[in-house]
């Protein structure tokens, strides 16, 4: 504001404060002087210099804390702003393994793509907690999230680092690491560290030091795909957290500073070291006496190989099968993530008895026929029997190795003998011990060098065979210092074995190593089934009320196919006897009686039976069908022999008992056991009268019938080695198909059923005479007389109103209305002798032939006699 005459002026006050007199402006103060200035000094041009420096670091430093200040700040708000939550911890639920155990409740396996086994806060031992906070952050208990201390030494360190590339040193505390891995991703910069120090403040003051600790011990990576301690003493040790020594859980708590660098398997020392480390640290905060640190300090850095497992060993084709219908029933996510229980039908002894069974049986046959090819490897090195235990320390361990063999280098040759040389590992970390031992050449006779692609004479001399350089498989010999000749085979095999009342499946083999081969021959293999179709063929008959002693006519064959050929199979011996009795048309597996009374039958009945039995649908309604020129699996061969073991009713196989959630919820329940019809009246003077679930597929008397003559295929059939030695009542069929390349033999007895099948994944002959019998029966045998170990010597059931018979010399069954030879030669099945030619033609497929009418030869060229089993 303005006024004409000039601006405002600040002056003396108008009037005086109340109580003072009038003040004379014109008037000095008494007694006061005019102050007098000292004289000016002229400064130097130096002194001007300090003074500005001065001035200007006192300005510059005012500046830059506030710059310091603004940017922090800044800095905080932008970097508090984007940080997760910390809810996520409080409701911590991690994604669990869903674990398969044996009826026993012994782990086979672990369905999760990361090996973490949940523990609470009160099931973690205290010195495993303590081992891992005396080596990660010995102020746990008492810091606020970070270690302000540690913080600062690292910031000094890193910053003498920069331009170094090195990452940043690490002052991380236990509810950091925690941060890091749950909230944070891993990389490693300033921004996130101050990102982590930031949250793991906010953590600690939401969240008791417990919860922390829990999750920290249930989330750290400690190797060997292990996350957290259970499973990391699980995977080291093989035993549950709660049996951990001092030193087992120092070696745990040694691991988060780098698993790799301190693995115990791969770098013994190095973990070592750090695990007496470890245990110093426990010492000096007073965890530990100084006794147990020296207690601790001496045991080995692992405990010697030995003692029962805790898994099941050679389970892998199993548990494949398992992981597939747990995935089915519930989805991937929660196979593997959900913390499924899962208990199955498996049997340890019985699973360790098939493996033993089917490897021995493939070895047997691998030596007797594929001659050598079990060089692992070759070094050229002069000094072999100097550096040989670093050159074999180069050289990968195969797969697939028996528990007794070990790859060894052969040292040094003579004509009849080898000197060769393995290290063994199997004892506590860091040690090993070496082998020395010989291989005779009369003991590999069986490895016979190959000769333009096949396996030539037995070698004369060890120079055939084995090399010095050489590296081979080797297993303990019957001598002192001796060792034997191993290869695995090229030959493959597979065998189930199930309860037949319950259909759940106690144990199973899809191959010789898992590990080599994650291919299940017992479930995926679709092979021709050969003759062990055949009971079905006759069971059909026996529907029909024909009697196990009518005959049937064992003569040449003839089909007329579809595409133009002609049908035209044999019997294995290449012969024919004529009319035969149906039982012993069965027991020796002839395949031209078998062709014979399908065409009386009609293809169109044995269908239905391959159908409901359930093994194959459609069946391809042609005769070869009927003699086993099908694609089928052995899981489907021994589910049909299941329904006949059980007289009819049609069996369900089962791998899983039951699956059940984290909190004990049964999420599924398999329904195999028993009903009692009798048990809610209660009448304690009638037994339970227990009954199973299942369709009825073939009355029970035919299919006695059918039993009973399988019966005769083990007693005095193609099935005889089979049963060598076992005193229970066994029932089977054996298989073969054209060109021996496909051999089976399923058997049962009332209460075990077991099936086996032998041949090479691309399919070739195993060799003439390689037939089911010869092959798969001694497995088999060699596997019943452990599954049959306690077994009652129980007899078949013989079914009201049935009766067993003497009939030419052996026993058949024989339903109501029928006798011993009723049905005689005057009703020969397929025509009688007298009006049957040397060749008959049958009608179209599931059509009866036309018997007693001639049939021309057909040309040579269009016979085909490779179609169908042989045995």
């Amino acid at each position: 504001m303005s006024d004409p005459i000039g601006p405002f002026s600040a002056g003396e006050r108008l009037t005086p404060n109340r109580g003072e007199a009038p003040r004379n402006p014109k008037a000095k103060p008494p007694g006061r002087q005019p102050k007098q200035r000292p004289p000016r000094k002229h400064r130097s041009f130096l002194g001007f210099l300090a003074n500005f420096f001065v001035t200007s670091l006192y300005r510059f430093g005012v500046i830059a804390v506030v710059l310091a200040l603004l940017v922090g700040g800044g800095g905080f708000y932008i970097l508090n702003a984007g940080l997760p939550g910390v809810e996520t911890l409080k409701n911590y639920r991690p994604p669990l393994e869903s674990r398969v155990y044996a009826s026993n409740f012994q782990l086979v396996s672990e369905l999760a793509d990361q090996h973490r086994i949940y523990v609470p806060y009160d099931r973690i031992p205290p010195l495993v907690a303590q081992a891992f906070i005396s080596a990660e952050d010995r102020n746990f208990w008492v810091d606020p999230g970070i270690d302000p201390v540690a913080i600062i030494r690292a910031g000094f360190t890193d910053l003498m680092r920069v331009g170094s590339d090195r990452r940043p040193l690490g002052a991380s505390t236990i509810t950091q690491q925690v941060v890091k891995n749950m909230l944070l991703d891993n990389r490693i910069n300033f921004a996130r560290k101050i990102k982590e120090a930031i949250l793991a403040v906010r953590i600690s003051g939401a969240m008791s030091k417990q919860q922390i600790l829990t999750i920290y011990l249930n989330e750290i990576y400690l190797g060997s795909n292990s996350y957290g301690v259970a499973a990391a003493a699980q995977a080291y040790f093989d035993k549950p957290l709660s049996q951990l020594t001092i030193a087992e859980a120092a070696s745990l708590g040694a691991l988060p500073k780098a698993p790799s660098s301190y693995d115990p398997f791969r770098h013994p020392q190095q973990a070592l070291d750090r695990r007496n480390w470890v245990i110093g640290r426990m010492l000096e905060d007073g965890a530990i006496s100084a006794a147990d640190a020296k207690t601790a300090m001496a045991e080995p850095l692992l405990p010697r190989a030995g003692g029962e497992k805790l898994t099941v060993q050679h389970a892998g084709y199993f548990a494949d099968a398992v992981q597939q219908e747990v995935v089915d029933r519930f989805g991937a996510d929660m196979a593997s993530q959900g913390g499924l229980i899962i208990r199955t039908s498996l049997d340890p002894k019985l699973q360790a008895a098939a493996e033993n069974a089917v490897r021995n049986g493939l070895q047997r046959y691998d030596h007797q026929f594929s001659g050598w090819h079990g060089l692992v490897g070759h070094v050229d090195d002069p000094a072999i029997e100097q550096n040989w235990q670093t050159d074999l320390g180069k050289q990968p361990t195969p797969p697939g190795m028996r528990e007794n063999w070990h790859l060894a280098v052969v040292l040094s040759i003579t004509p009849t003998s080898a000197k060769l040389g393995y290290t063994d590992n199997s004892g506590q970390a860091g040690a090993s011990t070496t082998h020395l031992g010989t291989i005779a050449l009369a003991d590999i006779r069986w490895a016979r060098p190959w000769v333009n692609g096949q396996p030539g004479p037995a070698p004369h001399s060890m120079g055939q065979v084995l090399n010095p350089g050489d590296f081979v498989m080797v297993s303990p010999g019957t001598k002192p210092d001796s060792f034997a000749l191993e290869q695995i085979p090229n030959v493959q095999g597979a065998l189930i074995c199930m309860d037949p009342r319950t259909g759940r499946v106690l144990a199973m083999v899809g191959g010789w190593s898992h590990d080599i081969s994650p291919f299940d021959r017992a479930t995926q293999a679709q092979r021709q089934p050969g003759s062990s179709v055949k009971p079905f063929v006759y069971l059909t008959a026996m529907e029909q009320n024909i009697q196990p002693d009518a005959p049937v006519l064992d003569a040449p064959f003839v089909q007329q196919m579809s595409d133009g050929t002609t049908y035209r199979p044999g019997n294995f011996e290449d012969n024919f006897q004529g009319p035969v009795p149906i039982y012993h048309a069965l027991e020796l597996s002839m395949n031209l009686a078998t062709l014979n009374l399908a065409r009386t039958v009609g293809l169109d009945n044995i269908a239905k039976n391959f159908e409901s039995f359930g093994i194959i649908n459609p069946m391809p309604p042609y005769y070869p069908s009927a003699i086993g020129a099908i694609d089928t699996t052995l899981w489907k061969m021994v589910t049909g022999y299941a329904a006949l073991d059980e007289y009819g009713r049609q069996v369900t196989p089962s791998l899983i008992d039951s699956v059940t959630d984290p909190d004990g919820k049964i999420l599924y329940q398999a329904d195999t056991g028993p009903a009692c019809d009798n048990c809610a009246a209660g009448n304690p003077a009638q037994p339970p009268q227990l009954t199973y679930s299942g369709q009825q597929l073939a009355d029970p008397d035919s299919v006695f019938q059918d039993i009973t003559m399988m019966k005769g295929v083990v007693l005095r059939g193609t099935g005889t080695p089979a049963v060598v030695g076992i005193k229970q009542p066994v029932a089977g069929k054996t298989g073969t198909t054209n060109n021996f390349n496909d051999t089976w033999f399923i058997g049962f007895t009332p209460g075990v059923l077991t099936g086996c099948w032998v041949g090479f994944d691309k399919p070739q002959s195993l060799g003439n005479d390689q037939t089911g019998g010869a092959v798969c029966g001694p497995i088999w045998n060699e596997f019943m007389k452990t599954a049959l170990e306690g077994q009652p010597d129980i007899d078949f059931t013989v079914p009201p109103g049935d009766t067993l018979q003497q009939t030419g010399g052996v026993t058949q069954a024989f339903k109501t209305g029928q006798s011993p030879g009723a049905q005689t030669n005057d009703n020969l099945l397929a025509g009688s002798p007298a009006s049957i030619p040397a060749t008959t033609t049958a009608g179209q497929p599931g059509q009866p032939g036309q018997p007693g009418q001639p049939n021309p030869p057909a040309p040579a060229p269009s016979v085909d006699k490779q179609l169908g089993g042989l045995y």
